[in-house]
Parts: C-alpha cells; structure tokens; sequence
C-alpha cells in the first residue's frame, strides 16, 4: 500500500541512518486501513557492520483521527468567527438596497419598464438577505430551546414530510430504530431541521445518480451516545472532509448555497454532539453519522420539571 515510502526507509536503515515516526496507512488484519507510526532502527555487530534492523510499529489511528477532528473543530469555529463579521458587514448595505428599491417602486414617476428591473433587484437582494441570515444562523452561538427529546419519535416524524416524495421518485427508506433508546436534552426543531436536511441531501444525490435508490436510518446507543446514521446509495461525496464548510456544495450552480450542513454542524456542535461524513466502503454513497450524549437521569428529571 506505501511500497515506495517502506523501501526508502529500509535503504535509509541500511545506511546506517534511523528513521523515526514514519507515519503511513496500511491494511490491518481485518482489512480496514490504520494509521501507523513505524520507527526503524540499524543494529551493528562487532565489525560495525550493519546486520539487522530493528522495526518499531505503533498504531495510532485513534491519535490520528483525534487530531483531524480537534483541527477541524477549530477550523469551523474560526470559520464561523469569519462569516458572522462578513454578514454584517454585507447586511448593512443589503439593507439600504432593499429599502431603497422599494421607495422606487412606490415612486409614480418611475417609468413600468425601470420598475420591472427594479424588481429583479429587490428579489435578487432578498435572496441574499437569505443566504446572510443562514450565513448567521451557523455562526450565531445561540443557546437551544433544552427537553427531554426520544429520537426515534423525532425521526419518524420527519420522515412523514418526505414519505410521499420519496415513494413518486422510487426511493426506499429502511428504518431500524433500537428499542428503548434512551433520551436525549436537545432543541426538538433544530434536530428536525437537521435530520430534514441531511435526508434531503440523501435525496438529491439519489436523484442525481438517475436511477432507485435506498436511504437507510439506524439508530443505536453506543458509549454514552445516541447515534443516528444515514446511509445512502447515491453517488460518492468527492471531497467529505469539506462538506460541513460554508458555501461548500457539490450540486450544480444555482441548487445550493452549501450553508445547509454547515448549519446542521453548527446546531449538533450546540448540542455537544458529533457530525460526521464519509463515503463507503462496501458500496456507493455515503453515510453521515450524528452522535448526542445521553440525558442523565436527574438532568432529564430537571428538564422535565422547569417544562412543567
């Protein structure tokens, strides 16, 4: 799998040089690739002449990821920093456009064919106020509404308002929902929002493959986590470790301002919960993973009595 850099190595060891913490992939036992870090070392015997060489391997895929998503976190919040401050700046001479525009074509003496342009303006300026108020939507720390929230149920629910359509255009939901899953303290709308978008993004990269498809639902609790995975057979993401950046889209021009899932990042982050995308492995498609810590006994308890 990394031929060229092990034999360099080697040649170095053999020279007389040590090499340490070469990190590369390699396939494990199980066939799933880890990360390694491999130091080699030249042994001498008694004429100084190089006669073995001592080969040091440590895994460290779970160092690895760890890091990857430490400097994705950070990159995010720094990107989060930087679009709220661009959207203001861009919302106060939004405003002035879209005010003035309308005094326009409240204004008798302008002629009905300047009108007519005026008004592509004015809808093409309200388009933007959109994208500014998604732009500020996902770097705005805004503390979410907090109740005890089954996610099974939140889920069957969203489904509803997609069932139909995804029935007319030959896409096949498989749900498999553990039982008794344990609650979560979570903003019930903004989870919605999240799991809606993410099924529509199933849906549209289905529908772009031109051919049936099947998304699937899992849910599961897995340390101290519930999980929810969607999985679809839609074409592969080209660039995964991109997809929750603003204005980052894969669709076509014109289909997507690429804020969707980075609001969906923002709201799970709030939640003090995990996103995740990756393609894989087994077939086309990708699957995004969603993790939420599990309420506690006395917090839902809480939660539940400040509703009341």
């Amino acid at each position: 799998m990394q031929r060229p850099a092990l034999l360099d190595a080697l040649e170095r060891a053999l020279a007389g040089s040590t090499v340490e913490n070469l990190e590369i992939p390699l396939y494990r036992g199980n066939g799933a690739v880890g990360q390694f870090s491999i130091s080699l070392s030249p042994m001498r015997g008694e004429r100084d002449e190089i006669n073995s060489i001592v080969v040091v391997m440590t895994d460290v895929t779970d160092a690895a990821s760890l890091q990857t998503k430490l400097m994705h976190t950070e990159k995010m919040a720094a990107l989060g920093q930087l679009v709220s401050g661009v959207a203001h700046e861009i919302n106060n001479p939004l405003t002035a456009i879209v005010g003035f525009t309308d005094l326009l074509l409240d204004n008798p003496a302008i002629p009905e064919r300047a009108k007519q342009e005026l008004q592509v303006i004015l809808q093409e300026a309200q388009r933007t106020r959109v994208i500014v108020q998604d732009l500020l939507s996902f770097a705005r720390q805004m503390p979410a509404q907090r109740e005890p929230v089954q996610v099974n149920s939140l889920l069957q629910q969203t489904l509803k308002l997609r069932a139909y359509n995804f029935s007319n255009h030959g896409i096949q939901v498989r749900e498999n929902y553990q039982e008794d899953l344990p609650l979560t303290v979570a903003d019930p709308n903004q989870l919605r929002q999240v799991f809606l978008n993410i099924l529509n993004n199933a849906y549209d990269a289905i529908q772009e493959a031109g051919r049936p498809g099947t998304i699937e639902i899992a849910t599961a609790h897995r340390d101290g986590n519930i999980e929810v995975s969607f999985r679809n057979d839609g074409p592969s993401i080209a660039q995964p470790e991109r997809i929750f950046e603003p204005f980052f889209t894969t669709k076509e021009v014109g289909k997507g301002t690429g804020l969707g899932l980075s609001i969906c990042y923002g709201i799970v982050r709030a939640h003090d919960g995990e996103l995740t995308a990756q393609n894989n492995l087994d077939g086309p498609g990708c699957t995004f993973t969603l993790r939420l810590p599990i309420a506690q006994a006395h917090t839902a308890g809480t939660v539940a009595r400040e509703a009341t």
